[in-house]
């Protein structure tokens, strides 16, 4: 069914910087490779060069911070970012509320 699959475009990859932040909050400050391989773990085909392009936007939309750590670049996720995720989250939740 169409509508179902633009809902899970939507919450998918639609909303890749969840999942980022969500990964960022679990795994800690990670390298770009290292996020792309977790997002494929979760079901995303993300290719090498899409997840790079991803991760600068995210970089330039202020929502991930470049950090480097015994010369590798590492990411984390910005506290802007950490409170519109937390946000999110409550969203999402009173959605499943309304449509329970």
């Amino acid at each position: 069914m169409k509508a179902y699959l633009r809902f899970k475009r939507c919450i998918g990859r639609g909303n890749l910087w969840l999942y980022v932040v969500s990964i960022l909050n679990r795994r800690g400050p990670l390298h770009g490779y290292g996020i792309i391989q977790e997002l494929r773990q979760l079901g995303f085909g993300v290719s090498t060069v899409y997840g790079y392009v991803l991760l600068k936007r995210m970089v330039a939309d202020g929502v991930l911070k470049e950090v480097e750590k015994d010369g590798k670049k590492l990411y984390i996720a910005t506290d802007v970012a950490q409170e519109n995720f937390r946000k999110a989250l409550r969203e999402l939740e009173d959605l499943v509320k309304r449509l329970s």
